[in-house]
């Protein structure tokens, strides 16, 4: 499903994910967890216009099902609850950087049905997972919530135009179906604008054109890793990302992997900096 601006939403349902940077587990403590989940009920209840609907915190992401009358508060929130998260997690663990992806991924909900499946996918990600058996289990989603009927009535009424919802709720959970509306963390490691930005930041730093990073294995071996660890990219999706061919591709990988003994220049292997 292609990805609509930011710039573009309003009045509108939402699924939002985020993530730890470099797909680091940033949630993996119980201590985590709540602390994120906290930020986000606090920012949340600044904003008259955002309504959180759904959400699972699992331990290297995190995703919501937003109702959103004004983008602007969907963003100044998600500011609010990252950079005080962040401050959180490095002071906890004496570190310091970046907690977080460059930005956190949105998807609007087309219709009811990708309403209802989004909701059950949020659930199921523990399941999913095999973190748990059955979505009750899980501490950190909204499932049980929803099942002991702890949910804000304006929640409610939002989802399911009806503050008798339990049948409902337990009817979609229970013929869920996976259609491909539904983006998941594999797809938001393959955010076209997010890799475009990097490939083009990679050439600025090294001072050199697209055209002629793509003729040379000497800059374009650390992007090919890149992508490969970072975005899990196949060999046809970097192939298309940088226009060079498939098979070309291919034998760089098996040098990266050291078939052929070739060593890459540490300088330009060092991506850290990039933005």
């Amino acid at each position: 499903m292609p990805r609509i601006a930011r710039s573009e939403i309003s009045a509108s349902y939402i699924h939002v994910i985020t993530q730890g940077i470099n797909k680091e587990k940033i949630f993996e403590k119980e201590e985590d967890k709540k602390r994120y989940l906290k930020l986000v009920e606090e920012a949340f209840e600044k904003f008259n216009n955002l309504f959180l609907l759904c959400y699972c915190i699992m331990d290297n992401h995190a995703h919501f099902l937003i109702y959103t009358k004004e983008n602007k508060e969907l963003s100044k929130s998600m500011a609010i609850i990252n950079t005080k998260y962040g401050i959180f997690y490095n002071k906890n663990r004496n570190r310091v950087g970046y907690v977080f992806r460059n930005r956190y991924y949105t998807q609007v909900i087309k219709n009811e049905k990708h309403l209802y499946n989004a909701i059950v996918y949020i659930h199921r990600n523990p399941v999913k997972a095999k973190m748990v058996r059955k979505m009750e289990e899980y501490e950190f989603s909204s499932y049980c919530n929803y099942q002991e009927g702890k949910i804000d009535k304006n929640c409610i009424q939002l989802l399911f135009q009806t503050q008798d919802y339990k049948e409902k709720f337990y009817f979609i959970h229970g013929n869920f179906k996976d259609d491909g509306d539904i983006f998941d963390v594999q797809e938001f490691n393959k955010n076209p604008d997010e890799i475009e930005l990097f490939v083009k930041n990679y050439c600025q730093k090294n001072n050199i054109q697209k055209e002629e990073m793509k003729k040379n294995n000497y800059f374009i071996m650390p992007i090919i890793e890149h992508l490969k660890n970072e975005y899990n990219c196949n060999n046809k999706e970097i192939s298309q990302i940088l226009g060079i061919g498939k098979n070309r591709v291919t034998r760089i990988i098996k040098n990266i992997k050291g078939d052929k003994g070739v060593s890459l220049n540490p300088q330009s292997r060092d991506l850290r900096n990039v933005p």
